[in-house]
């Protein structure tokens, strides 16, 4: 393979600086100056900002204890797929109101695993027909 004939393009020198964006206004641009009033001033020094909790504290406490009379959590083990569910039921309705892993990621699970046991099945009962 014969490579002399290839020559290198020389690269573009890179710009040391960026150019000012008052050198470079665009053609027909108009230079606009603002009234002192119409500026923007430094803000006036404020007092600074507190965070208090133990107002909210009552509030919180009412809330959470809102929530307890109404929401009840649940943990439990699925049998399909052996995993621990987390549940949030309504107390009044017995609705499951959020359940963490979903439902449907459930199922998927659980089919998951038959697929699994059913192709290892097929495969034992391929070797045993082999040795057989």
């Amino acid at each position: 393979m014969e490579i002399g004939s290839l020559s290198r393009t020389a690269s573009a020198p890179a710009s040391s600086a960026p150019q000012r964006a008052d050198a470079v206004a665009p053609a027909g641009a108009v230079r606009t100056e603002l009234a002192p009033e119409a500026a923007v001033q430094p803000v006036r020094e404020v007092q600074a900002v507190r965070l208090d909790l133990s107002s909210d504290a009552q509030s919180r406490a009412a809330l959470d204890q809102a929530l307890a009379e109404t929401i009840a959590r649940r943990i439990e083990i699925d049998p399909k797929t052996r995993e621990v569910v987390y549940q949030t039921v309504d107390r009044e309705t017995g609705e499951v109101v959020r359940q963490v892993p979903d439902q449907a990621l459930m199922r998927l699970r659980a089919y998951a695993r038959e697929m699994r046991a059913l192709r290892d099945a097929d495969a034992d009962a391929q070797r045993v027909e082999r040795i057989a």
